[in-house]
């Protein structure tokens, strides 16, 4: 069993993924979120579990409640940061003498606590996950920044020489959720991206990090919205009992077995948000696949946006198809997740599906915040596939 630890964790989406495999144990997680703390204190309950800001907390601190537990790996991931210098040896001389990044920036510190975290525990290998514009920002800037200060700072790690971007769709999750995965390991170590299961016909958003692909073919068809939630309970916007029954426990098939694995008859947080009856009028002008844009104008007009830039502003979900990317702004509104044959919105633990969430794994929170972290989560499902990958590296050095 490997030991790690996640840097702002979340809900637990990353770290549930490792956990998955069977081989990994989560010992510690730290993120600034209380509602997100108190749910991977719940789903995770042998980790220390800290609500703090990663830049109160010092490395030497933290790992004093790990028990004497040795770190074999590091995840997480930290916001994408922007600094437009780094020609210093130590992350700390990075910072200025107060403290501040090269540029006044936050996300710097907190991209560069990160790898002060990694500096101190030195684990065998960690794991970034970030948006794939990390990659090309500043016309690839930011990485080749990047790249210095690892090779400066820490002689002893490779980053893997052709950082991917992932689809989750190609593992097997209901969405299309494209992200920058990037693996670093101690020398000595090697490392080769998952390979890909599922396969989106005709559809651009295909990823195969290993080109292996032979245009799906070989490859198991896209898991859709359809697969991920129609045996839940059926509600209305109204509905508040958190747990309640499945509608249906029949002809399951292999994705929704999946979810419910260790589940028995009920599952919690199948509650949405409500939305008015204007919204509820538009909704009923929609079609499978339609954005706002495509009503017509005297439709749109009982929901008015600005539609130079809310063109995308509604959007509802297609059965047939998997889901564009779920983002933490569902916990603002679910205007751009609109179940695709009913008057509402996508509730929480439907959202948790599509993000292959299993269904005994809870969030705490209030609406908006359990929204939120289903959100801003790394696909568990993504998550496992990679995780297997880092398995096989450790493993070939025992």
């Amino acid at each position: 069993m490997y030991n790690f630890i996640d840097l702002f964790c979340g809900a637990g989406g990353f770290a549930y993924g490792f956990e998955a495999t069977g081989k990994f144990k989560c010992i510690g997680a730290i993120d600034n979120k209380k509602a997100a703390i108190e749910t991977h204190k719940l789903n995770f309950k042998d980790s220390y579990s800290l609500c703090e800001d990663i830049r109160k907390v010092p490395p030497e601190l933290f790992e004093e409640n790990l028990q004497g537990q040795k770190v074999d790996v590091i995840i997480g991931g930290p916001p994408c940061p922007t600094f437009s210098t780094i020609g210093h040896a130590k992350i700390n001389s990075i910072r200025n003498p107060k403290g501040k990044s090269v540029n006044d920036d936050p996300r710097n510190d907190l991209f560069l606590d990160f790898l002060n975290y990694v500096d101190y525990f030195q684990p065998k290998i960690f794991v970034m996950e970030n948006v794939p514009q990390f990659l090309t920002k500043y016309k690839g800037g930011t990485f080749k920044r990047v790249q210095e200060l690892m090779n400066q700072s820490f002689p002893d790690y490779e980053i893997h020489h052709d950082v991917k971007v992932l689809n989750s769709v190609n593992y097997g999750v209901p969405q299309n959720r494209r992200r920058m995965i990037m693996v670093a390991y101690k020398k000595g170590y090697k490392y080769k991206y998952p390979e890909i299961s599922h396969w989106f016909e005709g559809s651009r958003f295909n990823i195969d990090p290993n080109e292996n692909h032979n245009n799906g073919k070989t490859l198991k068809p896209h898991v859709t919205v359809e697969s991920a939630i129609t045996d839940l309970p059926r509600i209305t916007d109204n509905w508040r009992v958190s747990e309640c029954e499945y509608s249906t426990s029949a002809n399951l098939d292999e994705y929704q077995k999946l979810m419910r694995k260790r589940t028995s008859d009920t599952v919690q947080n199948n509650i949405c948000r409500m939305s008015n009856d204007r919204a509820k009028k538009v909704f009923s002008h929609m079609k499978q696949g339609d954005i706002y844009m495509d009503l017509p104008k005297e439709v749109r007009q009982i929901l008015p946006f600005r539609e130079d830039i809310f063109k995308d502003r509604l959007k509802r979900l297609v059965l047939n198809k998997p889901s564009w990317t779920i983002l933490a702004h569902i916990g603002m509104d679910g205007y751009m997740y609109i179940h695709p044959t009913q008057l509402r919105t996508l509730s929480v633990r439907e959202a948790a599906r599509i993000q292959s969430f299993p269904d005994h794994f809870i969030f705490v929170g209030n609406q908006m915040e359990t929204y939120m972290q289903v959100g801003n989560a790394v696909p568990p499902i993504m998550a496992q596939r990679i995780a297997e990958s880092v398995v096989k590296s450790l493993d070939a050095r025992k």
